[in-house]
């Protein structure tokens, strides 16, 4: 992945300052990979959202749409975007116990990329396929969403975009009031003012409202592994990770 060459000061700065909170220059990940960022966790079932019929509707399933909940948030600070997810992208549970044809069943299962046999995990796009395919609905009780991908353009950075609470210009930054000088520190050589101030709330590995996990970071770094960042929130009740999720 090389840096922007286009001379577009937004595009630009985001990929100066995302190398400096991820401690690692994005020209070091796969350009041609995609990438997504999601939100998972107890708040996501807590809220009910996981299990909301309008993750289901064709438009949204197709990609066509997006959903929200206005209960789930990066962090409780006024100025960030509302959070919009993409079902197409998200991760679904499915009880592989519920009655459904055999051939919907197996052929669940062996497209899984995660999950387990009982309970298979797919992509929203492809269920949406296999339901069609099977002529199937999806009663009550018998899914929920696992994963809520934040809706983006399937690039690396977009995807730390939105995971990091920004629109989609220089206006959208939301500026960090805290005067910690160790998160002062780690940001210090973002070049640019305005998201030097605004990722200072994403980059305090200590943080009890939204924790970079830094040493789960190197790690996958380290192995190559698909993750790229993650954080997690209001302590250990919701997670935000960006990560690989197609070579």
């Amino acid at each position: 992945m090389s840096a922007p060459t286009t001379g577009d000061d937004w595009e630009s700065s985001l990929w100066q300052a995302f190398g400096v909170l991820l401690e690692h220059p994005l020209s070091g990940f796969d350009a041609e990979a995609e990438y997504a960022a999601c939100y998972s966790g107890n708040w996501l079932a807590e809220t009910g959202f996981d299990t909301d019929p309008a993750w289901l509707e064709p438009a949204a399933l197709a990609g066509r749409a997006t959903i929200s909940n206005e209960n789930l948030l990066l962090l409780d600070e006024v100025g960030y975007p509302e959070l919009r997810f993409d079902p197409s992208r998200s991760l679904f549970e499915i009880d592989a116990a519920a009655p459904f044809p055999a051939g919907f069943r197996d052929e669940l299962v062996a497209v899984k990329p995660a999950g387990s046999d009982r309970w298979p995990q797919v992509g929203g796009a492809e269920l949406a396929r296999l339901t069609a395919r099977h002529g199937v609905g999806l009663p009550t009780g018998s899914w929920s969403v696992t994963s809520a991908a934040i809706a983006s353009d399937g690039t690396l950075l977009d995807a730390l975009r939105v995971a990091t609470g920004m629109g989609d210009g220089f206006d959208s930054l939301v500026p960090y009031e805290g005067d910690d000088p160790e998160t002062a520190a780690a940001v210090a050589a973002v070049e640019h003012a305005g998201l030097r101030a605004h990722l200072r709330a994403f980059c305090d590995p200590r943080s009890d409202e939204l924790a970079l996990c830094r040493e789960d970071m190197r790690r996958a770094r380290d192995e190559g592994g698909a993750l790229v960042a993650r954080w997690e929130g209001a302590v250990d009740q919701y997670e935000i990770t960006v990560r690989r999720v197609r070579p």
